[in-house]
């Protein structure tokens, strides 16, 4: 009997992006992930920095908001009283459209489901929200940034990470780019300070991600997706390997040698709720 991510495969429909493997599967492709041979590395590398960064400002109940996989988990768990997921049911289908064979390893993921127009969440119940690259998939991200402002407590912390150089991915759900006044203006208006606002990367690197992607996607790619991914060529992939990950470490050295910030990868907030926190709305 054939699944039905075999049949998608079969009739040459899109497929999930998250994939299960085994023990072994996960343990190479998490190595893999980690080294230049990662066409993607560099957008990986300042992404984990930047969402590293942020761990020491996470205290009491978190409230992970497109938890997706829960890749950074691990990373806050220690850190916090309690680590709560939240995802959107209709995002986790365009992710995995055969979600319905993997709900017993969603259910472990995901804690709550919920809109993040009316995030279901206690006004004033949580310590700190973490969001990692969730607001250029939300039509109104203002919004969004009220219902997590809205959800902290007094003195409670907002995390957020989003990109500014990065290909269209997730589509049709992928709508916003952000700059530091963008994100400023999103964090005042929801009643929030903004402690910093960091850039991942900076001009080498955003170029070097780019160079490796574009060779990947043009050159590696057997045909592309309806939500933007690729399916890769198997063995141009692999000859291309060689190539993507010399091209990251000399653009990464790069890196190292000018810090021109002007075009970065993405950025990185910190904001809190003052003490004596007034309400941007009513409570719901």
């Amino acid at each position: 009997m054939t699944t039905a991510t075999e049949e998608r495969k079969r009739r040459g429909e899109r497929v999930g992006v998250v994939h299960h493997r085994g023990r072994l599967g996960q343990r190479l492709n998490a190595w893999r992930k980690r080294t230049p041979l990662n066409p993607y590395w560099l957008d990986w590398l300042h992404l984990r920095r930047s969402v590293e960064g942020l761990v020491d400002h996470a205290s009491g109940v978190l409230l992970d908001v497109g938890v997706s996989e829960g890749p950074y988990r691990e990373l806050f768990e220690p850190r916090v009283d309690r680590y709560v997921g939240l995802e959107y049911p209709p995002s986790i289908l365009d992710k995995q459209p055969e979600m319905w064979e993997m709900l017993p390893r969603v259910k472990q993921l995901v804690q709550v489901f919920g809109d993040g127009a009316h995030l279901p969440i206690r006004t004033g119940s949580v310590d700190t929200v973490l969001s990692t690259e969730v607001l250029e998939h939300v039509p109104e991200p203002r919004a969004l940034v009220r219902e997590m402002g809205r959800a902290l407590k007094p003195g409670g912390t907002l995390l957020l990470t989003v990109p500014f150089i990065q290909p269209l991915h997730e589509l049709p759900s992928d709508y916003y780019r952000f700059t530091p006044s963008s994100l400023a203006a999103f964090v005042e208006e929801a009643g929030l300070e903004v402690e910093s606002i960091e850039p991942r990367g900076n001009f080498a690197s955003a170029n070097g991600a780019m160079l490796s992607q574009w060779l990947l996607r043009s050159v590696g790619a057997r045909r592309r997706q309806s939500d933007g991914s690729v399916i890769l060529s198997t063995w141009r992939s692999v000859l291309l390997l060689p190539l993507t990950a010399t091209i990251q470490v000399l653009f990464h050295l790069a890196s190292k040698l000018s810090n021109d910030q002007a075009v970065c990868q993405g950025y990185a907030v910190v904001a809190r709720r003052p003490a004596t926190a007034r309400s941007t709305r009513r409570d719901i």
